[in-house]
């Protein structure tokens, strides 16, 4: 467990289960992002990216609440480009690389209306730490013989970041407890805002507050 979260967990909680008294609800919310790109003369190359994620907000005002999310991503880049290996018959034949990218956060959202309202945007800041992992596989093939020789794994590189995380989010009320939403949400390392607009990702979901 993350320092975040145990900040979270030991100093809000307490606060947060006086203001679900107070206030009488939370809201849990599911979204999801898939991308593919398919590039190259003749359409080899791919780029496959896949985000689950999810939040927990529980508030402390009619309008303000404390935020807990968490997300996973996993990117997929698959290039098959037959590039010479220097001084033999071998190419690479194909390679490809897989991003891991877990990021848990806690932060402060903001409902720019009323609970009530059909259409509820709302946008969430705080901190959070990005795990990162990634791995690459290069496949060989000998061109004289057409062998294909074992795939190669390079060492699981891992990082962690300490970052921040800002969303935008616009429900749409179907039921009193129940909405499909949409958002924009980023993460960047902390202290780099200019590096916010570089990761945005436009994600869909639902909403359920209880």
């Amino acid at each position: 467990m993350t320092k975040l979260l145990r900040v979270y967990l030991y100093y809000l909680l307490p606060f947060l289960f006086f203001s679900f008294g107070a206030f009488g609800y939370s809201e849990l919310n599911g979204d999801f992002h898939y991308e593919k790109q398919v590039y190259g003369e003749d359409r080899q190359n791919s780029t496959v990216s896949r985000t689950y994620a999810g939040s927990l907000a529980t508030y402390f005002t009619s309008n303000f609440a404390f935020e807990l999310n968490y997300s996973h991503s996993k990117n997929i880049t698959t290039e098959h480009e037959n590039i010479p290996v220097s001084g033999t018959t071998a190419v690479v034949d194909s390679t490809q690389n897989r991003v891991i990218n877990i990021v848990y956060g806690a932060g402060i959202r903001w409902l720019m209306t009323s609970r009530q309202s059909r259409i509820r945007p709302h946008i969430s800041i705080g901190y959070a730490t990005q795990e990162v992992e990634s791995a690459t596989d290069y496949t060989f093939r000998d061109t004289a013989s057409e062998t294909s020789y074992p795939t190669l794994t390079t060492p699981v590189e891992k990082q962690s970041i300490k970052s921040v995380f800002g969303a935008f989010a616009l429900q749409i009320g179907i039921t009193q407890y129940f909405a499909i939403k949409g958002s924009v949400q980023t993460v960047f390392e902390a202290f780099k805002t200019e590096k916010a607009r570089d990761n945005l990702k436009y994600m869909v979901g639902l909403s359920w507050i209880f």
